[in-house]
């Protein structure tokens, strides 16, 4: 192991974790601190607004009250009912100008009992029917005091266009629906007072009288306002600002739209808006609130903002104290652990220098500390470990050499054995296929007549022979993969074809207990050693054969799964023990099953299924269901 930088050592570390504990408590301070500040300070920002939106409300419904007392003054007045009875216009229209005048309003208008105009007070033109809602409202005998919009056609009559005209200069990213098409907002919102005027003498009502001041371009609301709360105000039509207090380039900021999330809150929800926002030159925190009509219809909004700058200069010099605060701890626990690491690290770097000497094989070196604390402790229990590890090092080489002379003579006997394996294959196999031979001969009836009795005892020796050959072979296809001498003859082949020669040589086999053997593969090319392949199937499906009862089924399927064949070799048998499972391609193992299998084997076809899979690159495995079949599955490559 090389140099230990410098950042990793103990003592930078020690250094690094004293500073950490002495910071921890005064960053918790400092941003608790600054939490606790920050929250008092955005509650008072946030009581501020509500109280300059508190005010404003108050205002607007002051004017409204104003309209609403001088309305019912007039209507109450015996000199309206007298000339309204007598229709004299002159001392009506004096009586409208005197309302208008006293309220501030911008006009007056009078209505009969039917809803015409009786009489304006900004115009000689009367004798038009103007029932809107609000004037069928009073001349069923309700009362209207409320803020509404004053439509196209009313502003028009009462000669209000150049009050209530405002000019959308800039549209902005957001323009709500209902002013797409516009470049001029020609409507007017307005506080409006209509109260209906009674016959003293029968109670029915002879008209209405409506009382109206324009918010559009007012400047007395919003500036009166701002001069009880010291912060800015808006008026809205809907979302387009028609009043405000807020001056941009020397002038009042009208004809622009406020942003779509205030908008689509206020206008749309109807509630409350609370949050920051970018006012001309300067950030506000800010709040809207809907104002609705008589009918709780959204008509429009009122702002009120606070200027962000106070609170966050008062943040920015807690911070600054934060800061300075930090920085004096830093300095001090760096000085206070310089010292702590010296008296630390020097006891640790003798430790260091002892292991290091153990390590190159110096057992003889011994650490002397005399610190009277746990270091010493360490150093003597490091001076006895070096004398367990000497005397443990002498007994180990002694083992050591024991062990290399036994896998010496293991590897020869394993060598040995594969050796005799071979032989003894090789050696049984020349009379055994002479044995075959002869037997053949003599059931063929080559070598003469035999009867029924001598012909079934041969062919029960004929397939024992059989037998005796596949395990010799089996054998020696084992010596050759324990020796690594397995070799693979690789080349196109068809897939299906094999399983069909398969499945034919088999039929014997499957006929004689009745097995139906179901072909499912499809007809899949892929590079492989068509013999050992072969060699695979015959295992598998013979096994299924052997396992299964009489009159079951035996099926085998084929199918491209990516860019590999996926096998499978189904049974009906009485199944594997799931403990089992993962030993059955194990060397000379058998199922050692409670429901005992029929037949039983040598224990290597299917070990020798695994190692000529695994040698094609793929993978095989079983699933079982205990008692109710298996189902053998194979995964090979389609190019190897």
């Amino acid at each position: 192991m090389g140099e230990i930088p410098k950042i990793r050592k103990f003592g930078t570390k020690l250094t690094i974790y004293s500073i950490i504990v002495a910071l921890i408590p005064v960053v918790i301070l400092g941003v608790v601190s600054s939490h606790t500040i920050t929250q008092t300070m955005n509650e008072q920002a946030q009581d501020k607004i509500n109280t300059d939106l508190y005010a404003a409300e108050e205002f607007m419904g002051h004017n409204l009250d104003k309209l609403s007392s001088i309305c019912e003054y007039t209507v109450n007045s015996p000199d309206l009912l007298e000339n309204m009875k007598n229709k004299n216009i002159k001392n009506l229209k004096n009586i409208l100008l005197l309302t208008k005048k006293s309220s501030d309003a911008d006009f007056v208008t009078l209505f009969d009992n039917t809803g015409n105009v009786v009489l304006r007070s900004n115009n000689n033109n009367y004798g038009d029917k103007e029932l809107s809602d609000h004037i069928k409202k009073v001349l069923n005998g309700s009362n209207v005091t409320a803020t509404i919009i004053l439509d196209e056609n009313t502003v028009k009559k009462e000669n209000l266009e150049n009050k209530t005209i405002i000019y959308i200069f800039d549209k902005g990213d957001f323009v709500p629906l209902d002013m797409e098409n516009k470049s001029i907002e020609y409507r007017g919102l307005a506080l409006v007072s209509i109260k209906p005027i009674y016959d003293n003498n029968t109670g029915e009502i002879m008209g209405a009288l409506m009382i109206s001041k324009v918010l559009n371009k007012d400047t007395y609301i919003v500036d009166k306002i701002k001069a009880t709360t010291k912060d800015t105000s808006t008026i809205f039509l809907g979302g387009l600002r028609i009043s405000t207090n807020v001056q941009e380039n020397h002038e009042r900021a009208i004809g622009t739209f406020v942003s779509q999330n205030v908008y689509e809150q206020v206008i749309k929800k109807g509630e409350i808006y609370y949050g920051r926002a970018f006012v001309v030159d300067d950030w506000y925190l800010t709040a809207y609130k809907p104002i609705k009509d008589d009918n709780n219809n959204i008509i429009g909004m009122i702002y009120v903002g606070v200027p962000e700058k106070p609170f966050i200069a008062l943040q920015d010099k807690i911070k600054h104290i934060i800061l300075w605060v930090g920085l004096v701890a830093f300095l001090m626990a760096l000085v206070v652990s310089v010292i702590i690491n010296s008296t630390i690290t020097r006891p640790i770097k003798k430790l260091k220098k002892g292991v290091e000497m153990m390590g190159k094989g110096d057992y003889n070196f011994r650490v002397n500390i005399n610190s009277n604390d746990e270091f010493e402790e360490l150093a003597h229990a490091f001076n006895k470990m070096a004398d367990e590890i000497k005397s443990s090092q002498e007994k180990l080489k002694k083992q050591a050499e024991k062990l290399e002379i036994s896998y010496n003579e293991l590897k020869k006997l394993d060598k040995f054995k594969s050796e005799i394996i071979s032989i003894v294959s090789h050696e049984l196999r020349t009379p055994l296929t002479s044995i075959k031979g002869y037997v053949e001969l003599v059931l063929d009836g080559t070598m003469g007549t035999i009867n029924e009795s001598q012909k079934r005892c041969l062919e029960i020796a004929n397939e024992n022979i059989d037998r005796l050959k596949r395990l010799i072979d089996n054998m020696l296809d084992l010596s050759k993969i324990e020796r690594g001498e397995l070799k693979m003859d690789i080349s196109k082949v068809n897939l299906n074809d094999i399983v069909q020669n398969v499945v034919h040589s088999l039929k014997p086999l499957a006929d004689g207990k009745n097995i139906k053997i179901i072909n499912k593969v499809e007809p899949i090319t892929a590079n492989l050693d068509k013999d050992k392949i072969t060699g695979v199937l015959t295992n598998l499906i013979e096994n299924a054969i052997k396992f299964s009862p009489v009159n079951e089924n035996v099926t085998i399927e084929a199918f491209k799964e990516n860019n590999m064949v996926h096998i499978t070799v189904k049974d009906n048998g009485p199944g594997i023990p799931k403990s089992e499972l993962t030993k059955i391609f194990d060397i000379f193992y058998q199922v050692n099953s409670s429901a005992k299998r029929i037949k039983s084997g040598s224990g290597l076809g299917l070990a020798i299924c695994k190692s000529i899979v695994e040698s094609h690159g793929g993978k095989i495995w079983v699933e079982s269901k205990f008692g109710k079949e298996s189902t053998f599955h194979i995964l090979l490559p389609l190019d190897k």
